[in-house]
C-alpha cells in the first residue's frame, strides 16, 4: 500500500501489531482513568464502525497560487490615545510573497488510494468508474469555475473540483500514424518531440511531453496554454490525452430540460463536474489497507461517463483523471463552440489513467465473487480432488492422505551428506489443530518451548511412510535466518545475553562464596565495621585465641589454607544455581521504569531495559508472522486457489520453533543454553501473566487466507468479527494485512476460533469509500432505470434497504423513422405498499424529461449521465416521499441537490458474505441453507451470503437485509464455518496428544478441532547429552535380540550362488585416514558412520536373494560397568540415524532388551514389495549422529551382530571387526 490515508486524529501506532497495540493503549486509558475515579477519556470525534460522514466538498483554506502577505503594526496609546503605524509613512508595509504548492500536471505516487475497476479487470456497461484519493482536499486545490457565486444557493453546498474522471475507448483516443509521424501531417512537427522519429502513445493513449510544448501542437486546442503560470511549473512535462473535439462539446455542453444542448452558451461549462467529487470520513476498523488509522477521510471522483453499452462481449476501454483547470477561461470561451475543421483535438493533461474492460450484462460481479467465495469455503490444505484420488487401499496411501488432511506437502530435502532426497513439510497454518507443547513430559505446561541448537534435532521420522517431516527444523532455520538479518535485533539479543550472563555469574559467585563464609556485600561490610574496630583496639591487650595451640605469637597470622573453588560457569556449584539467579535477574529486566518500578512492561510504558523491550517485540511480531515469507505460509499454490477462501489453525509450536531459532543467536556455552531457557521463560511469563492483567497479551490461534478478485477489486474489504462472551479488553483483530493486492491474497488473524466462547461470525463487507458507482439499476443501449434510495435528512431514522421507487427512461429515437422503446406500465412502479398507497391521491414524484445521453448518432455514443437533470429529478423525488406522509415533519426536506446525496444514490448496492452462526432474529426469510462439504471429520456450523444496498451518511452499515427485503432477485445464503472435530481420545491411546495447557492465571482457551495423527516421534535436544533430553525422541517399540544361526540354504536357493557378501565399518564422519577409527574417553558426541558395502562377485536381480532386511545390534552399557567393555555406547539419545546415498532404504534404531539393553539399526527396504534384489543393495551406508562413545581399552574388540534377513532365508552372525580404535 501507498501513504497511510488522511486522518483528523492520527492514531500514532503504526507498524507490526498496530490493531493489537492500539486496542491495548484504549484499554489501558480506560483502567487507568477508573482506578483514578476519573472519567474515562473520550474518543475523537469519529464515525463509529458500520457508519461513514459524507461531505460534498472538503475545500482547503487557500487554493494553489501566489500569495503576498502584507503587515503593518499599529501601536495604541491608552493615556494620549495616540496611534503609530510603524513603518512609518511614506514607507510600505512590509510584504512576503509565497506560493500554496500543489499538484498541478502530474500527481505524487501516492496520491490514488485505489481505483474501481481495477487495472486489466471487468466491471459490467452500468458502472461508473471511480478514484479514491488518499488527500480529501486534492480534487479542490485549484480553482475550476468561478460558479457557483457567493448569491447562489450553491455558495456553501456545492464546489467544482480541478479534475474529472472520463471514460474512452481506444479509437477514440489513437491518433494515426500520419498525426504521430515526422511528416507535413504530424501534429507534433513543431515541438521538441517531433523532430527525429515518431511519437509513440501510451498503452493509455497518452503522450508524455514537456508543458511548453503543448501550445506548439498543429490542429489542437488546449486550456493549458494560457494557464497562469506558477513558479513550480518550470521544466514540468504532463501526459497528454487527445480528445476529439465532438466529444469534447459533449463532455462541457450545457442541456436544458428537455436533454437539448442550450442555444446560448458562451463557452464550455464545468457545473456538471460538482456532483461526481465528493469525501467520504469513515471508520477504517476491519480494513487492511484503511485500517492503520482509526478513521480515514478520502477524496472520490466519480465517472459520470459509462463504458459501451451495445456491447455483447468484453470491451476494453480507458480512463483518464484529466485536469479541467482553464476550461472555463477566456482562451476557450473565444474557441466556443470549436472549429472541428481546423481544432479536430482538444489536449488535456490526464494525471492518471488505467485500463479496465467493458462486460456485457450478466457477466462478473462482486456478488458472484462473494457468493462463490461462500460456496467454495474450506481448510487450508490440499484440494479435495487431490485428496480423495488418493489410493487408500494400503497402510501407506491411508497414511498419506491423513498427512495431505493435515495440510502437509512434499517438498526437496538435502541431508546431512549432500544427498537429495523428499520430505514431508508444513507451515504454521494448518487445516486441524495441533496440541500445544508437543514435547514429551512436557504437555500441559504453559510456557514449555524447543530448545535447539541446530534445528536437526526437530525433525521427525513418520515411520508410517518413512520420509522425514521437517517442519519444525524449518522454522527454527528460518528463525535463526530472520534473526540474523535484523541487525538491531541481534544487537539488542546479544546485549541481553550478556547483561543476563554477566549479572547471573556476579550472583552465583556471590552466594558460593557465601555459603563458605568468603563473601559480604558493601551493606554486610559497612555494617560489621562498628563491631570489629572495637576489637581491633582490644587486640593487644588480650593475646589469647591469637595462635594455636603449643604456638607462639610468632605464628598468629598464618591462617589455614582456604579450600580452593571453582567458580567458573562449567562448575557444579555454579550450575546448580545458576538458572535460580537467571530468572531472577530476568524479572527485573522485564520490569517497567515508570511508577514505582514494580509493574512489568507492557508496550504501553516505559521498559527498565530497552533490549528486552526490542527483543519482546521482535519476538511479539514474529508470532504474528510479520516478515515471514508467503511461501513458508502457504506451502504449496494449490492449497489456495484462485477465487478461494480458506481457514486455519496456528501452530504454536512451529512459532516457538521460529523464536527459538532465533534466539540461539549468540550462544557461546557449554552444554543447556541456560540464557536462553531464561529468555524463553520472561516471554513465557510476559504470554501468562500470574495474576492475570488487562489488557491480557494476544497471539494467533485463528485465521484465514482469501485469494479473490474481491480483494483486488476492494483492497480494503471490510471484515468485521463478531465474538460471542469475549471481553472487550482484546483486539478481535490481531492482523489484517493484503500479502499481496495485485493477486488480491489477504490474510486475517485472530486469538479465537469458532465456539462459545469464542468466534461467532465473520461478515465480509464492501468499504464505504470503494463501493462501486453505477448510472442505474439497470442501463443499455435502449433505456435507463434508476431505483431511488430511501435518503433522510431527518435524523435518528433506521436503515431501510428497500427503495423510494423507481423509475425508468427511454432512450429517444436518433432519427425521425425510428420510434422510441416503449415502456411497459408494470415497469413503473413507485415507493413500497404504504407509499404507493399514499401516492394515490397525488400525481407521484415529479421526474425530470432526461436523464442520460446516449448521443445523437449510434457511433460514437456520448454514453454519459447529464448530473444536473438527474439531480434535479433525485431531490424532486426524495422530497416527495419525504413529505408525503407527514408534511410537518418531512423525512426529507431540501431544495439543494449535493454531491454527497449523489454519491450515496449512485452507489451500486452493498453486498455481503457472512461467515458463521447467524443469531436466530438476524436470519431472512426464504434463506437458502447449503451444507458444507464434510470432509473427515469435520463438523457444520452456519455462514451465510446476504445483500444489502447501500448504506447513507447518518444511517451506517446494513448488516443483513430484512426478511425478504434484500437486492431484487438476489436470496441469502446460508453455509458452514469450516474447522474439523477433535476426536474422542481412547484411554489407553498413549500416543495421544493432548489439548494445549491452561493458562496460568485463567482459563484455557477452547478451540475446538483435532489434534495431528498419532505415529509423530519428536526429535531429541542437540548438544551434549549427558542425560537422556527431555526432548529426546525415544527409540521404537523393541525386538528381540538375534541368535548367532546360520540356517543350511533351502532348497530353492541351494542351486544358485549363495548369499550376498558385505563389508561393515564403523568410522567416524571425521576420520583420519592415517589413523582410522573411533576415537574414545574424549566426552565428545561424534557421528558415526557404519559403511555397508556389498563385495563381489554381485549377485544379479534375477539370484532370487530378495533382502527383506540389515539389521546391527550393539549391546549398551546401560549405566552398568561390568557391560562397559563390550559396549560401544552407554546409551544413545541421538536424533536417530539416516541413510547417506541409496534412498530405497530406510534406517531405524529400535531398543533390544531380551539378554540385556541393546540397540537394533535396522536398514529397511522402502518397496511397496517389502524386498529389493540384489543389485540395489551394493551399497546401504547410513549416519548415526550424536553418539558419546565409551571410554574403554581399545584392545579389547566389540561386537557387532549382523542379520541379513531374505525372503524365505535369514541368518545371524557375530562380527568383530565392525567397530576399530585409533591405535595411536
Amino acid at each position: 500500500m501507498g501513504r497511510p490515508p488522511y486522518t483528523r486524529y492520527p492514531c500514532g501506532i503504526y507498524g507490526p501489531r498496530n490493531l493489537v497495540r492500539r486496542h491495548a493503549r484504549k484499554v489501558k486509558r480506560r483502567l487507568l482513568a477508573e482506578a483514578a475515579g476519573e472519567d474515562v477519556p473520550s474518543e475523537p470525534p469519529i464515525p463509529s464502525p458500520g457508519q461513514e460522514w459524507v461531505f460534498s466538498f472538503w475545500a482547503p483554506a487557500l487554493e494553489a497560487g501566489v500569495y503576498t502577505t502584507s503587515v503593518t503594526q499599529v501601536i495604541a496609546s491608552a493615556h494620549t490615545s495616540e496611534n503609530i503605524t510603524v513603518p512609518l509613512a511614506p514607507q510600505p508595509p512590509a510584504t512576503q510573497e509565497f506560493e500554496v504548492v500543489a499538484p498541478r500536471f502530474t500527481l505524487p505516487d501516492d496520491a490514488i488510494h485505489s481505483s474501481f475497476p481495477p487495472q486489466g479487470y471487468g466491471a459490467l456497461a452500468k458502472t461508473l468508474p471511480h478514484v479514491v484519493l488518499t488527500d480529501p482536499h486534492l480534487p479542490w486545490d485549484r480553482i475550476a469555475s468561478a460558479l457557483p457565486n457567493e448569491n447562489s444557493p450553491d455558495w456553501l453546498r456545492n464546489q467544482v473540483p480541478w479534475l474529472a474522471l472520463l471514460v474512452f475507448t481506444a479509437p477514440e483516443l489513437t491518433l494515426s500514424k500520419a498525426q504521430l509521424g515526422t511528416g507535413p501531417a504530424s501534429l507534433f512537427s513543431d515541438t521538441s518531440l517531433g523532430s527525429s522519429s515518431p511519437v509513440v502513445q501510451t498503452q493509455t493513449c497518452t503522450i508524455n511531453m514537456p508543458i511548453a510544448d503543448i501550445p506548439n501542437i498543429k490542429s489542437t486546442l488546449s486550456p493549458i496554454s494560457k494557464l497562469p503560470p506558477e513558479p513550480s511549473d518550470d521544466k514540468a512535462c504532463t501526459d497528454i490525452v487527445f480528445v476529439p473535439s465532438s466529444l469534447y462539446t459533449e463532455l462541457f455542453t450545457t442541456y436544458d430540460a428537455d436533454g437539448k444542448p442550450k442555444t446560448d452558451q458562451k463557452g464550455p461549462d464545468v457545473s456538471r463536474y460538482k456532483y461526481l467529487a465528493h469525501v467520504r470520513d469513515i471508520n477504517t476498523t476491519g480494513m487492511a489497507d484503511a485500517g492503520v488509522e482509526d478513521n480515514g477521510v478520502f477524496g472520490i471522483i466519480v465517472s459520470h461517463r459509462t463504458g459501451p453499452l451495445s456491447n455483447t462481449q468484453a470491451q476494453p476501454v480507458v480512463a483518464h483523471l484529466v485536469s479541467i483547470e482553464g476550461i472555463e477561461s477566456d482562451f476557450m470561451d473565444g474557441n466556443w463552440p470549436i472549429d472541428k475543421d481546423n481544432y479536430p483535438y482538444v489536449a488535456l493533461s490526464s494525471l492518471h489513467s488505467w485500463n479496465f474492460v467493458t462486460l456485457p450484462e450478466g457477466s462478473f460481479d462482486i456478488l458472484t465473487t462473494l457468493r462463490d467465495l461462500g460456496t467454495g469455503v474450506n481448510v487450508l490444505r490440499a484440494p479435495d480432488a487431490v485428496i480423495n484420488n488418493i489410493d487408500v487401499s494400503t497402510p501407506m496411501g491411508q497414511r498419506l492422505q491423513s498427512r495431505l488432511k493435515d495440510g502437509y506437502t512434499l517438498t526437496k530435502y538435502r541431508t546431512a551428506t549432500g544427498e537429495t532426497t523428499a520430505a514431508i513439510y508444513r507451515g504454521p497454518f494448518t487445516p486441524t489443530l495441533v496440541p500445544y507443547p508437543l514435547m514429551p513430559n512436557h504437555q500441559g505446561q504453559p510456557g514449555s518451548t524447543w530448545l535447539s541448537n541446530s534445528g536437526i534435532d526437530l525433525q521427525i521420522m513418520d515411520p508410517e511412510i518413512g520420509i522425514m517431516d521437517v517442519t519444525y527444523a524449518v522454522a527454527w532455520q528460518l528463525g535463526k535466518t530472520l534473526a540474523v538479518s535484523d541487525k538491531t535485533f541481534a544487537v539488542n539479543l546479544v546485549k541481553l545475553r550478556t547483561m543476563l550472563y554477566g549479572q547471573t555469574m556476579q550472583a552465583a559467585k556471590a552466594e558460593v562464596l557465601r555459603r563458605h563464609g568468603a563473601y559480604k556485600t558493601l551493606e554486610e561490610t559497612a555494617s560489621g565495621l562498628k563491631h570489629l574496630l572495637p576489637k581491633l583496639n582490644e587486640l593487644h591487650k588480650n593475646t589469647k585465641g591469637l595462635h594455636g595451640k603449643g604456638g607462639s605469637m610468632a605464628d598468629r597470622w598464618n591462617r589455614p589454607q582456604a579450600k580452593h573453588l571453582d567458580l567458573s560457569y562449567t562448575s557444579p556449584l555454579v550450575q546448580e544455581i545458576f538458572r535460580k539467579h537467571c530468572d531472577a535477574i530476568g524479572q527485573k529486566f522485564m520490569l517497567s521504569s515508570d511508577g514505582d518500578h514494580t509493574q512489568r512492561y507492557d508496550e504501553q510504558n516505559m521498559p527498565s531495559s530497552t533490549e528486552w523491550a526490542a527483543v519482546l517485540n521482535w519476538v511479539l511480531d514474529k508470532m504474528c508472522l510479520y516478515s515471514v515469507p508467503a511461501h513458508y505460509l502457504v506451502v504449496d499454490p494449490t492449497y489456495l486457489g484462485d477465487e478461494t477462501l480458506r481457514f486455519f489453525h496456528v501452530d504454536r509450536n512451529w512459532t516457538d520453533a521460529l523464536i527459538d531459532g532465533a534466539l540461539s543467536l549468540g550462544n557461546h556455552m557449554e552444554g543447556t543454553d541456560l540464557v536462553r531457557q531464561t529468555i524463553h521463560k520472561m516471554i513465557s511469563d510476559y504470554l501468562y501473566p500470574d495474576p492475570p492483567v488487562s489488557p491480557p497479551p494476544q497471539y494467533p490461534l485463528y485465521g484465514f487466507l482469501i485469494h479473490s478478485e474481491a480483494v483486488t477489486q476492494l483492497p480494503d474489504l471490510k471484515v468485521t468479527v463478531n465474538l460471542q462472551n469475549v471481553s472487550d479488553d482484546k483486539a478481535p483483530i490481531l492482523r489484517h494485512e493484503n500479502l499481496d493486492a495485485t493477486k488480491g491474497v489477504m490474510l486475517c488473524l485472530l486469538d479465537h476460533v469458532p465456539g462459545d466462547p469464542g468466534l461467532l461470525n465473520l461478515t465480509f463487507t464492501e468499504p464505504p469509500h470503494q463501493q462501486s458507482f453505477i448510472a442505474g439499476a439497470e442501463l443499455d443501449s435502449k433505456h435507463i432505470l434508476t431505483l431511488y434510495k430511501k435518503i433522510f435528512t431527518k435524523e435518528n431514522q433506521p436503515p431501510d434497504p428497500t427503495p423510494w421507487g423507481q423509475h425508468q427512461w427511454a432512450r429517444p429515437p436518433v432519427s425521425a423513422t425510428e420510434l422510441a422503446p416503449k415502456v411497459e406500465e408494470d415497469e413503473e412502479e413507485e415507493g413500497g405498499d404504504d407509499d404507493k398507497a399514499a401516492a394515490k391521491d397525488g400525481d407521484g414524484p415529479p421526474h425530470s424529461t432526461v436523464v442520460f445521453r446516449w448521443g445523437d448518432q449510434p457511433d460514437p455514443e456520448v454514453r454519459t449521465l447529464l448530473p444536473e437533470l438527474w439531480a434535479q429529478d433525485l431531490t424532486g423525488v426524495l422530497n416527495y416521499y419525504g413529505k408525503l406522509k407527514d408534511p410537518s415533519s418531512p423525512l426529507y426536506d431540501d431544495t439543494v441537490s449535493t454531491s454527497a446525496v449523489a454519491g450515496i444514490q449512485l452507489n451500486s448496492p452493498i453486498d455481503q458474505l457472512v461467515i458463521g452462526t447467524i443469531p436466530n432474529n438476524a436470519r431472512g426469510d426464504g434463506s437458502i441453507n447449503v451444507p458444507f462439504p464434510a470432509a473427515g471429520k469435520e463438523k457444520a456450523d452456519p455462514h451465510r451470503l446476504t445483500t444489502a444496498h447501500g448504506k447513507k451518511s447518518n444511517e451506517g452499515e446494513k448488516q443483513t437485509a430484512p426478511a425478504g427485503k434484500g437486492e431484487p432477485g438476489v436470496s441469502p445464503t446460508q453455509q458452514q464455518l469450516p474447522y474439523r472435530e477433535k476426536p474422542t481420545p481412547k484411554p489407553d491411546d498413549k500416543d495421544n496428544l493432548r489439548e494445549r495447557p491452561s493458562r496460568r492465571g485463567g482459563e484455557p482457551p477452547k478451540r475446538t478441532g483435532p489434534s495431528v495423527g498419532t505415529g509423530f516421534k519428536l526429535g531429541p535436544s542437540h548438544g551434549y547429552p549427558s542425560a537422556p533430553s527431555p526432548y529426546s525422541r525415544p527409540l521404537r517399540q523393541p525386538v528381540k535380540t538375534p541368535k548367532p544361526d546360520v540356517p543350511p540354504l533351502p532348497s530353492s536357493l541351494a542351486a544358485g550362488p549363495g548369499p550376498p557378501q558385505y563389508i561393515i565399518h564403523c568410522i567416524p564422519t571425521a576420520n583420519d585416514p592415517s589413523n582410522p577409527g573411533v576415537p574414545c574417553g574424549t566426552q565428545i558426541p561424534k557421528d558415526l558412520v557404519f559403511t555397508i558395502v556389498q563385495q563381489p562377485p554381485y549377485q544379479p536381480a534375477t539370484s532370487g536373494w530378495h533382502l527383506q532386511e540389515l539389521m546391527l545390534t550393539l549391546q549398551l552399557s546401560a549405566g552398568i560397568p561390568s557391560r562397559v567393555p563390550l559396549c560401544l555406547l552407554d546409551t544413545y539419545t541421538g536424533p536417530g540415524p539416516f541413510m547417506t546415498r541409496n534412498l530405497r532404504y530406510n534406517v531405524v534404531a529400535q531398543p533390544t532388551d531380551e539378554d540385556g539393553p541393546a540397540m537394533a539399526l535396522r536398514v529397511i527396504p522402502r518397496s511397496p514389495k517389502g524386498w529389493t534384489v540384489a543389485p540395489m543393495s551394493r551399497e546401504m551406508t547410513f549416519i548415526l549422529p550424536v553418539c558419546l562413545v565409551n571410554d574403554h581399552d581399545i584392545r579389547q574388540p566389540i561386537p557387532v551382530w549382523v542379520t541379513s534377513k531374505y525372503v524365505d532365508y535369514s541368518a545371524t552372525v557375530i562380527v568383530f571387526d565392525v567397530i576399530k580404535f585409533p591405535q595411536h
